[in-house]
């Protein structure tokens, strides 16, 4: 037992050491790393591989299973898979639930006078349908205590993160429970996601960047201290130590109450420094950062051959774009939408381009795609006269040298004035729904037809 675990301290120091804590004014985890085959379900198991905390500290859950059996040291904290477990569960190698980071108030030092109590927190994966099932997957904070009371009213718990306010009544008591169970939990609200190979918003399940948000009070990990974890772990999972990681310098956790005898031994309150925990640190955290080239498309405004560029990064990101053929810079600037989202047309005729990310964003490498510049031909209308049983189309093309467009089923269109026109053409036969133009240069668009009168 710790010599905190002895209560050898006054009450009235240890109230005040208590009222000393305070939340982290930095809270939330620091990053995430994602890879970039996270939406396969052949080579991923659908959760990032990586969290780093507010210390720099980085945890893993690596693919396809966890690291250890869970019982033997050294091990991660996870439900094993069993005769039951579905594709989903194997591909990712446990059951319903896998921690990145797992502390466990040690309980043989963390009692009530009424018996042991339990007390954890961890990030954890697992799947907002509680079963494993593809696309439902999720990463959450969680604090969670059950702890046998037998005095109702008031009671403090005060952890490494800040503290929190539980209210026990008589009917909590005579529950099986037998008097506190509580459980904060943070990240199953909408967050931010690597949705392809694009970064969106979007509600959980899959907001695995809400615990990167500042409502979560859980911005770091805790770490065996003594005795010492084995290399590569930030703690073994099995054996009881004190720790280091505190973002307040309060390593150890207390339960404080309106019982005078809460720990049997004429104090209100119970506490324990030593803590089981389990984390692995990952020998890389280096992941190219998310690039999807969206769109790359050549137009010519007021007669001055331009590429349009549209593409998926990370807020933050630097776009470099160069020529293919010759490496000449032809753009570089910044992604600043929170989605990712990117948009730029500048000049140049090149037939393809090299558009590479970088970032001085820890735990990303830059990211590089290179993809020809494709015409883009735009259908301004398509129109139906119902009182001529005609049809006119008008289209545009991105070209630096006029090409021949040609309305599929319908033939070549005409050039004037930068716009290309077919008809109005008489129809011999049925209406179509939806016209496609198509370019001698390679380009083509499809769309629905209007109807008049």
């Amino acid at each position: 037992m710790s010599t905190m675990s002895k209560h050898t301290k006054l009450a009235l120091l240890a109230v005040a050491l208590v009222l000393a804590v305070v939340p982290a004014a930095f809270a939330g985890l620091s990053n995430v790393g994602v890879s970039p085959d996270f939406n396969s379900v052949t080579t991923s198991n659908g959760f990032p591989q990586w969290y780093t905390d507010a210390n720099g500290v980085t945890v893993e859950l690596p693919t396809p299973r966890p690291i250890g059996d869970g019982l033997t040291a050294p091990t991660m904290v996870y439900q094993p898979l069993t005769a039951q477990s579905n594709a989903v569960a194997l591909r990712a190698g446990f059951d319903t639930e896998a921690f990145y980071f797992n502390a466990k108030a040690d309980p043989k030092n963390f009692q009530t006078a009424y018996g042991r109590i339990v007390m954890i927190a961890g990030l954890e994966a697992s799947y907002a349908n509680l079963t494993p099932t593809e696309g439902q997957q999720v990463v959450f904070a969680r604090i969670r205590i059950k702890a046998p009371v037998r005095v109702a009213g008031t009671y403090t718990l005060t952890d490494p993160w800040g503290s929190e306010t539980i209210n026990v009544t008589q009917a909590n008591i005579n529950s099986t429970n037998k008097g506190i169970f509580f459980t904060k939990d943070f990240g199953l609200n909408t967050g931010w996601n690597p949705a392809g190979a694009g970064w969106s918003p979007v509600g959980a399940p899959g907001g695995f960047y809400s615990v990167l948000q500042s409502g979560n009070t859980m911005s770091t990990f805790l770490r065996a201290l003594s005795p010492a974890p084995p290399a590569g772990w930030i703690g073994d999972g099995v054996t009881p130590s004190t720790v280091t990681g505190s973002p307040t310098g309060y390593n150890t956790v207390r339960l404080q109450g309106p019982d005078p005898n809460l720990d049997g031994k004429g104090h209100n309150f119970v506490e324990t420094s030593l803590w089981v925990v389990s984390g692995h640190i990952p020998a890389s955290t280096a992941v190219p950062l998310p690039l999807s080239v969206d769109r790359a498309t050549s137009s010519s405004p007021g007669g001055t051959p331009n590429i349009d560029l549209f593409l998926t990064s990370k807020q933050g990101a630097t776009v470099t774009v160069k020529d293919a053929a010759s490496g000449t810079v032809l753009y570089s600037g910044d992604v600043t939408d929170p989605s990712g989202k990117f948009y730029q047309s500048f000049a140049g005729t090149a037939a393809s381009i090299t558009v590479a990310v970088t970032t001085a964003a820890p735990g990303f490498t830059p990211s590089t795609r290179t993809v020809p510049v494709v015409e883009y031909v735009n259908i301004t209308s398509a129109a139906y006269s119902v009182a001529g049983n005609s049809l006119t189309v008008t289209a545009t093309s991105g070209a630096a040298v006029a090409p021949t467009l040609t309305v599929s089923g319908f033939g070549a269109m005409t050039l004037a004035a930068g716009t290309y026109t077919l008809g109005p053409v008489v129809l011999a036969s049925t209406l179509p729904p939806s016209i496609t133009v198509n370019s001698s240069a390679g380009g083509t668009d499809t769309t629905q037809v209007a109807i008049t009168p």
